[in-house]
């Protein structure tokens, strides 16, 4: 599988919301923070609309405008749309400095604890600075509270060791070695 569509596919990987035309400018309204901005003021293009019961992608442009593949379409007040969920720079960088296995691996074991990817609060990346350390991430899923420390090496082998600690004492252990 493509790690863009897992990593799409992952909860909590979008915020969500409604759109309204007030004074000739299309607001905002976010499903979950309750906090209302320009459209225009949100950085992604990639929008996907809520029509006929499925998310469909597409481009934002001016003046409340989506343009799909081989049409546009002109929002109403009232569409539902949804927005892809930033990373942050450290975070988005060590993701792919995982090689597909860890990845794969890593991102399983979260979800399995049921966290996200995009539950990711901090990320201190050493991994960008040194061929070998310890990476450490924070999580909430505003149930629960995890850190994971990723031990690495890198140059003639790869080897990863996640330690995931849940705030409970649980304690999840996994290794890659490549």
């Amino acid at each position: 599988m493509d790690r863009f569509v897992y990593i799409h596919n992952q909860k909590r990987a979008h915020i969500y919301g409604t759109v309204e035309c007030m004074n000739d400018e299309w607001i905002f309204f976010d499903e979950e923070s309750e906090e209302a901005c320009l459209l225009e003021e949100k950085e992604q293009s990639s929008v996907e609309l809520f029509r006929f019961g499925k998310w469909i992608k597409g481009t934002l442009l001016e003046q409340g405008v989506i343009s799909f593949s081989k049409q546009l379409y002109k929002l109403k007040n009232g569409d539902q749309i949804r927005f892809l969920k930033p990373l942050p720079y450290a975070y988005e960088q060590w993701l792919k400095q995982l090689s597909d296995h860890a990845f794969f691996h890593f991102t399983r074991l979260m979800n399995e604890l049921n966290f996200s990817l995009y539950d990711c609060l901090y990320c201190y990346n050493h991994s960008l600075f040194a061929n070998q350390g310890v990476n450490f991430l924070i999580y909430d899923n505003t149930k629960e509270v995890s850190n994971v420390q990723h031990y690495y090496e890198r140059g003639e082998n790869h080897k990863d060791r996640f330690e995931i600690t849940i705030h409970t004492g649980k304690k999840l252990m996994g290794a890659q070695i490549e």
